[in-house]
């Protein structure tokens, strides 16, 4: 029997498409290197897999993730729109001609937006709570908006002041002389709004008055206030992993003269009923946020919290969205509108994030909440705490102080200033020289006793450049869909790149004598 021959036909070679397997180990592989922050090695996986497979929307979605993560915010807005091929059907918008035949309304996706706009609602109550800060941006271009949303929202939205026309979703309706439509979520990428500006808006959505006052008089004035949310939408697509039980929140109950106010509801509540910190709840009753309105009662009373600590949910967006403080607890993998940064976010300026460090276990991030809240709670107006709090309150501030070899602080420092020169946002390259500085007294310190570092650091800093310059490449060459031999060779560089920065960094690591050094493990030696 003859060996089957794939390799070459006529002295031609020849290239084999991977089976369906290997795409979905390749899938399995890029989505392991997510988790790992590892967003470069995935996003070349992600992009051949598309080269073989354009129709694969798993990997189209988890593209938009990574850009999204990676804060490439054009190509990621653009890449979003795989979103509506998730959905059972595609959104679109028609007008009756004066024949009674219809024809299809054109989707704004940017340049000047017509006069006459149709924005769609797309997806749940907090995300629509999210963008809704958006449709100002348009009022200001002077642009007449209708806005197609859920009915339950709509006194809500009226807090945001704008002149603007609410349609509900849930039935048929028609807009004379709509001269385009636009999804609510692509509002920032056809108007190009730089990140800089998302949360300039906020607080953006109030609390009517009147409520405020009636719920302030129902909570106690002796307590430390926290709002707690704990559970979403269970059918939601989105609540894989995200909800929490409300067991989680006990490390809160244990703090001194504290009072968790309950904001949670549908089917989370029933377990208030048999949680260990029952006696530290206070329930709203029944008529909390009852009515054919939502939020308009959580809304009034976080007026009155002294912190909201929530998961991933509607009630968290209706806390960042009044500029409320807010804790957001995240799960290991979130949603992509968290990023990857470590506590801060673009959208709200109220909210600090607290990350799962392991998939599943909320223990450390609530912790690390406690601590955050006794020191807040420490603060009193003479600066002193309260003798029920300063026994508990640790004696220095939490500084986020990680070991890490000199290599690695000399790799950070190149890249920061790669940032400052070459990012096209002023709010990152601001962002880049402030850590950059706060790097400095660092790295003068090992150059005190080795001044020779300074040839190996101007070599890394050139391959870190590099590298940057084969990533631009890539991603043109992706937005033009060109996947050729040299897309491959730039491909396979940066894995070149980057096995001889990690040997730069081992070196400064041994000169420098660093107590850690570079660790890096392959399945196999690339050749």
């Amino acid at each position: 029997m003859n060996a089957p021959v794939d390799s070459q036909i006529s002295g031609n070679p020849m290239l084999r498409a991977p089976s369906q397997q290997e795409v979905s180990h390749l899938f399995a592989l890029a989505e392991h290197e997510i988790i790992h922050g590892r967003l470069t090695e995935a996003l070349l996986l992600l992009r051949f897999i598309r080269s073989i497979d354009p129709s694969h929307t798993d990997a189209a979605a988890r593209t938009a993730l990574v850009l999204f993560r990676r804060e490439q915010w054009a190509d990621a807005w653009d890449a979003f729109d795989i979103r509506f091929k998730l959905m059972p059907s595609q959104p679109s918008v028609t007008l009756r001609n004066a024949d009674g035949s219809r024809r299809d309304v054109p989707r704004w996706s940017g340049g000047p937006p017509p006069k006459k706009l149709l924005v769609m609602d797309e997806q749940g109550l907090g995300d629509t709570i999210h963008f809704s800060r958006f449709l100002r941006f348009l009022v200001e271009k002077g642009v007449d908006v209708t806005f197609v949303t859920h009915r339950i929202l709509f006194d809500l939205l009226k807090t945001l002041d704008l002149p603007i026309t609410l349609k509900p979703s849930d039935e048929p309706g028609s807009v004379e002389g709509v001269g385009g439509w636009t999804p609510l979520l692509h509002i920032p990428r056809a108007l190009n709004i730089d990140p800089a500006r998302y949360s300039e808006t906020v607080p953006y959505i109030k609390a009517d008055p009147v409520r405020v006052e009636k719920w302030k008089a129902k909570l106690p004035k002796d307590k430390f206030l926290i709002g707690i949310a704990w559970a979403g939408n269970p059918d939601s697509p989105a609540e894989k992993g995200r909800s929490a039980p409300l067991e989680t929140f006990a490390p809160l109950a244990e703090l001194p003269n504290v009072a968790l106010v309950v904001l949670q509801k549908g089917k989370g509540l029933q377990e208030t009923e048999t949680v260990s910190f029952a006696d530290r709840l206070i329930r709203l009753g029944d008529d909390f946020d009852e009515g054919g309105q939502a939020f308009l009662d959580s809304a009034a009373v976080m007026m009155s919290l002294d912190r909201v600590v929530s998961v991933d949910t509607s009630i968290l967006h209706v806390a960042g969205a009044l500029g409320r403080p807010t804790d957001l607890l995240l799960r290991r993998e979130p949603d992509w509108r968290w990023l990857a940064r470590e506590s801060d976010n673009v959208w709200y300026p109220s909210v600090t994030l607290f990350r799962q460090k392991t998939a599943g276990d909320w223990r450390e991030p609530m912790e690390t909440i406690r601590d955050n809240l006794l020191r807040v709670m420490g603060k009193g107006s003479d600066g002193e705490a309260p003798a029920s709090v300063k026994s508990e309150l640790p004696s220095e501030p939490t500084r986020p102080l990680v070991p890490v070899s000199v290599g690695e602080l000399a790799d950070r420092r190149g890249i920061l200033d790669l940032k400052t020169e070459r990012a096209s946002q002023k709010s990152v390259k601001a962002e880049a020289k402030r850590q950059r500085a706060a790097l400095d007294p660092a790295w003068e310190a090992v150059l005190v006793q080795n001044d020779a570092l300074v040839g190996l650091d101007a070599e890394l800093r050139a391959i870190n450049a590099e590298l940057w310059e084969v990533e631009d490449r890539l991603r043109l060459a992706e937005a033009q869909k060109v996947f050729d031999e040299s897309f491959v060779a730039l491909a396979r560089s940066v894995y070149r790149l980057n096995d001889r920065r990690s040997e730069i960094k081992r070196r400064i690591d041994r000169m420098a004598g660093s107590t850690f050094t570079e660790i890096k493990s392959y399945a196999g030696k690339r050749k």
